[in-house]
Parts: structure tokens; sequence; C-alpha cells
């Protein structure tokens, strides 16, 4: 007997779940490389940068959704009165621009929906757009928003190379673990 699912309920879960890796990365990467922070908020390593990447590539639009659902939860002490849609739009950018990137993509013939085709060389292009375009992002919001002891010319750099070198170790990582699955699954001789 099979039972029907509901696709509300799934879209929720993915999104809470996604959320949750999220905020754990997170803490990890902080916990890990916080030596590594060039100031609050942008890291010369962040692998949740990486995470961003898969969530979005495998989840689409619940996992950018988590995304900011996660960034939210992670800035919660900033959800004052004054400072609220600071917040708000430094989580639309982390959730929904590496969607962006991945539309772009898709739209351009660059990535199928199914991501079947998705070569090492694609992935790059994605990373290192997605990172450009949220390094920047990021910094637009803050220049715009007049974050004191901002310097969105300067910030952007390390908050650059940290989403890439994060989004590859997390893709590398990731790589690997299915490697070992594959092998530790496959039918012994």
């Amino acid at each position: 007997m099979s039972q029907a699912r509901d696709p509300r309920l799934e879209i929720v879960s993915m999104v809470l779940i996604s959320a949750l890796l999220f905020i754990l990365l997170f803490r990890l990467s902080d916990w890990l490389f916080s030596a590594l922070e060039h100031n609050e908020g942008v890291n010369w390593i962040f692998l949740p940068g990486g995470f961003r990447v898969l969530l979005v590539l495998v989840l689409g639009v619940p996992g950018a959704m988590g995304i900011v659902l996660a960034n939210l939860w992670l800035d919660h002490d900033r959800l004052a009165i004054t400072t609220w849609p600071l917040t708000v739009m430094i989580g639309l950018a982390s959730g929904f621009g590496p969607w962006l990137v991945r539309a772009w993509m898709e739209k351009r013939g660059l990535l199928d929906r199914e991501l079947r085709r998705i070569t090492s060389a694609k992935l790059l292009h994605f990373v290192l757009l997605y990172a450009a375009i949220n390094a920047i992002s990021h910094q637009l919001i803050h220049w715009t928003f007049g974050t004191p002891d901002t310097l969105p010319w300067v910030d952007v750099w390390p908050m650059f190379i940290g989403d890439t070198i994060g989004a590859l170790m997390v893709l590398y990582a990731f790589k690997v673990v299915l490697a070992q699955l594959r092998r530790a699954s496959a039918p012994r001789a």
C-alpha cells in the first residue's frame, strides 16, 4: 500500500533540514577557521559557501529558502527595529544569490535542471560566479545601509576568496565521501 506524499510537507522538510544543516556547518566553520576571519562575517575560508552551492544545486528554491532561514536564525540578534532590513537583505542575498546563478546558467544552457551533464568545469564556473555575486551583493547591501566599519572594495576580496575556497573544500569533500560510499556499497567479487 503506497502512501501519498504531501508536496508541501516535503518542501517544508527540505527548507528546515537545509536551515539546520547550514547552521551546523556555519558553527563548525566558525570554530575551525575563526582565526582566519578578516572581519565580522568575512572569512578567508568559509565552508558554508560550499554548502550553499550544494543546497541550491540539489534542492533549488527549498535549499535557498533554508539558507535564508538559517541566516535569519544566525543573525537573530540583529533583527532589532533599526537593523532588520539589513539582516533580511543579507539573508536573501545568501540564499537566492546562488539560486540566481543556477537559474542564469540553466537559461544559458550551461547547466541542465537535473544536473545530469554537470562537469568539473561547469561546477567551477558555478562556484566562481556564485562567489563573485555573493561577495559583491553582500558588500553592496552593507554599503547601501551604511554599515559602520565596512570597506566594500576591500572586504569583497576576502569574501570572494573565502566563498571560493570553502565551496571547493566542501565539494571535494562531498566527492570523496560519495566515492567512499560507492566503494563500500559495491558488491564484492
